[in-house]
């Protein structure tokens, strides 16, 4: 239960009832269900509600929340009355959320601010407080299977902000080229940028030499990772080449999505 006073005897109780999600298309939609209930606020006021959304292990930003609607205090209403606060998470920030809490309960900071209208009696009718959320593991992984998160993998490529001219940020910029083609649609386009970016993760880690024709079970770590920068290299050289071969080779965004993904993997390994 918070409390948020907003003047001599008058407050705004609000316990935190269930969290909800709903699924979209990249971006979803997150809502935290209160209970709310007015304690010596003048009937005919409304109560503004807003807030604020962070991660308590981390306290990294999460989002702003919204109240889907205001609450008007009644003196014959009954109370506790239901408050939805929602606000948007994008599929990055769900794989974030995922990461962070590693299989453990959900917890949350929220930062709620109210802020009377309609009421003449009190001086200056606005408070905050900060409420800590706890959702059970097994009931935030429910929402989570629904939006998703349990097939995303964060891919967070380090890039140096200081020399632009440096492999691993040139190497950073194709990769970024490569996520505005996709996103575009342009598969083929996505693909080429991908082994260039491949290209210059060459340079900056010079493959293991191993041998191709050898039993892949006698090779160590290192050569195996260079075998998969082979593999991935002629997957990718496709949309570079136009020879008998690969002339009929037509990339799907699926396709483009794989391909990135495994070159960011490899140039987030060095």
């Amino acid at each position: 239960m918070t409390s948020i006073y907003l003047g001599p005897g008058a407050e705004l109780r609000l316990a935190f009832d269930e969290i909800a999600a709903e699924a979209g298309f990249g971006g979803h939609r997150l809502a935290l269900r209160y209970k709310a209930t007015p304690v010596g606020l003048p009937p005919g006021s409304v109560a503004f509600i807003s807030g604020a959304l962070r991660l308590q292990s981390t306290m990294s930003w999460v989002g702003v929340l919204h109240a889907a609607q205001q609450l008007p205090i009644s003196g014959t209403a009954a109370y506790p009355r239901s408050v939805l606060l929602t606000t948007t998470i994008s599929d990055a920030q769900l794989a974030g959320i995922e990461t962070a809490r590693q299989g453990s309960d959900l917890e949350l900071l929220v930062d709620l601010n109210v802020t009377l209208a309609n009421a003449p009696p009190l001086d200056y009718p606005a408070g905050d407080a900060q409420d800590w959320v706890r959702v059970p593991g097994p009931i935030w992984a429910v929402h989570a299977e629904r939006l998703g998160a349990l097939v995303s993998v964060p891919l967070l490529v380090p890039l140096p902000l200081g020399d632009p001219d440096s492999l691993r940020a040139r190497a950073g910029r194709r990769l970024q080229s490569a996520m505005r083609a996709q996103t575009d649609g342009r598969a083929e386009d996505a693909v080429r940028d991908a082994r260039l970016a491949l290209d210059l993760y060459d340079q900056l880690d010079p493959t293991s030499t191993y041998d191709p024709q050898g039993a892949p079970r006698q090779r160590d770590l290192d050569q195996r990772f260079a075998a998969l920068r082979t593999t991935l290299f002629s997957l990718a050289s496709g949309a570079h080449h136009d020879d008998t071969v690969t002339a009929n080779f037509r990339y799907t965004r699926q396709d483009a999505t794989a391909i990135i993904a495994c070159v960011a993997a490899l140039l987030q390994r060095r």
